[in-house]
């Protein structure tokens, strides 16, 4: 068969990953609509860590869109990472109260795009560290299914940003 042959890191890789895809899957935020009371809110000792991995969300998200502000030709280039934050964000809104949830100073962001990748690149990985964080400190086995759904995301979109050639990052 014709291609790239699988390295030995790319097949261990993709055999670590591929259980927490298949179980993420399979893992439904519950109905916010039936009112049925068997939803169970999360366990208090996870409250914190979901506020914590919301604001991570919540800086990540502020940071690509100053990105795609200040260098306007990268919006293709991060929109899959702005859809992924908002999708994250839409599954983890209902276990954070709004007053809970932080308005970040808005980010500094070169005007170039190399500086503009790099700091989506550094913001991406503080977001990856704060998410495996939570993963491995959840109570509610649950969450930790969601947040590693969660994280295997975000090193793919931190993988594919880190891929790019220097100097000419998606041209």
């Amino acid at each position: 068969m014709p291609g790239r042959s699988l390295t030995r890191r790319t097949t261990v890789g993709a055999a670590l990953v591929a259980p927490l895809l298949v179980a993420a899957c399979d893992i439904d935020p519950p109905s916010r609509d039936n009112g049925s009371a068997d939803a169970a809110p999360p366990p208090p000792e996870d409250s914190e860590l979901v506020t914590a991995v919301v604001a991570a969300l919540v800086r990540a998200r502020s940071v690509v869109e100053a990105a795609t502000l200040s260098v306007p030709d990268l919006t293709p280039l991060l929109e899959p990472v702005a859809t992924a934050h908002a999708a994250h964000l839409e599954v983890l809104e209902g276990a954070v109260a709004d007053a809970d949830v932080p308005t970040p100073p808005p980010p500094r962001i070169p005007a170039d795009r190399a500086g503009a990748l790099t700091a989506v690149r550094r913001s991406e990985q503080r977001l990856l560290r704060e998410v495996r964080r939570g993963c491995v400190a959840a109570a509610s086995g649950d969450l930790a299914r969601v947040l590693a759904s969660m994280a295997a995301s975000t090193a793919q979109h931190g993988a594919a940003l880190g891929d790019l050639p220097a100097g000419r990052e998606g041209s």
